[in-house]
């Protein structure tokens, strides 16, 4: 019979303590803080690939049908910030979609324009060069109503095969900067 009270008075002491951890918790969420002034501002933050308010761009041309190991294709992509803040942006990911996608690499380099892209060579700042799936470059600034070219060149690996075949997805992140 003692055993049962010693159970008892063990139950209790453990609610106790559950209740007094609780109603000590409660402090944590009164904290105030004071703002020593400033300004706030609004901005409209919109990257777009190929024209403005394009969300979604695909890229036709960027193709190597009937190509053999070490050939490339070489296009430019326009990055615009159709917004009325300057940002930052970040080529975050590029997944190659297929059963057995062929080994691609990819160079990624800013040129001044358009037309800087030319179908051959290394132009242009380069920002990324190395294995597609998985290709990554750090923040670019654009200012607001601004445009950057990227020039991209796919490589077919000398490991392809005749029948691989694949798509490939880039994706890019945007984020807003403060303009002091």
């Amino acid at each position: 019979m003692k055993t049962q009270y010693k159970w008892a008075i063990a139950a209790s002491s453990v609610l106790l303590i559950g209740f007094v951890s609780v109603q000590q918790t409660g402090a944590l969420w009164r904290d105030t803080a004071e703002s020593t002034g400033g300004t706030i501002q609004a901005g409209m933050l919109d990257i777009s690939a190929g024209g403005e308010g394009v969300k979604q761009f695909n890229l036709d041309g960027f193709k190597l049908d009937n190509k053999g190991p070490g050939d490339n294709i070489q296009m430019p992509l326009p990055v615009i910030n159709s917004g009325n803040v300057q940002m930052n942006y970040v080529l975050s990911d590029v997944v190659l979609n297929g059963a057995t996608p062929p080994p691609l690499s990819l160079r990624v380099a800013k040129v001044a324009n358009e037309a800087a892209c030319t179908a051959t060579g290394d132009v242009g700042t380069e920002l990324y060069n190395g294995a597609m799936d998985g290709a990554a470059f750090s923040e670019q600034l654009v200012p607001a109503g601004q445009m950057q070219v990227l020039c991209l060149r796919a490589t077919l690996g000398q490991g392809a095969a005749a029948s691989q075949q694949s798509n490939a997805t880039f994706t890019f992140d945007a984020s807003s900067v403060s303009q002091s």
